[in-house]
C-alpha cells in the first residue's frame, strides 16, 4: 500500500508540473502588427531577468513611422512585472516612450501611453501584435 501512494504521489507530481509548465509562454519573438493602416514588426528579446522591446512600424497612408528599440521600464520609474514570465512595462524617462503590454496565446496587445520622438507626427506602434515566430 505504501508503494502504491508513493508512486500515485510521484505520478500526480510530474502531472501537476507538466500542467503548469504549459501554462507559461515565453513571449520572446517577432510579432507581425496587424493595426488597420499601418505595416510592422514588434521584436521582444531576453535581456537579463527583463525584456527589449524593438518596435518597426509604419502608416501605409504617408509613411510615418515609429522605428526604436527600448527595454522593461526601471522598477524606481514605476516599472517592473505585475508577473515574472510577462513583461508589463516598456519604455524609460530618457527615451520618453511608455507603454504597456499584454500577452494572450499569440496575441499581444501594446497599450502606449506617451510614444516619444522616435516616431512620426501620424506614427504610431499601439495595438495589436500576433507573434509569428520565436
Amino acid at each position: 500500500m505504501k508503494k502504491n501512494l508513493s508512486a500515485t504521489f510521484v505520478a500526480l507530481m510530474i502531472v501537476l508540473y507538466t500542467a503548469e509548465a504549459s501554462v507559461t509562454q515565453d513571449v520572446a519573438g517577432k510579432y507581425k502588427y496587424t493595426e488597420k493602416g499601418y505595416t510592422g514588426t514588434m521584436v521582444i528579446k531576453h535581456m537579463g531577468p527583463g525584456f527589449t522591446f524593438k518596435f518597426n512600424t509604419s502608416s501605409n497612408s504617408n509613411g510615418q513611422m515609429c522605428d526604436f528599440e527600448t527595454y522593461e521600464t526601471p522598477i524606481d520609474q514605476g516599472g517592473g512585472r505585475v508577473d515574472d514570465d510577462f513583461p508589463a512595462n516598456g519604455g524609460t524617462q530618457e527615451d520618453g516612450i511608455k507603454f504597456k503590454i499584454s500577452f494572450s496565446k499569440n496575441t499581444a496587445t501594446v497599450a502606449v501611453e506617451s510614444k516619444g520622438a522616435e516616431c512620426g507626427m501620424s506614427g504610431y506602434f499601439g495595438g495589436t501584435y500576433v507573434k509569428v515566430s520565436k
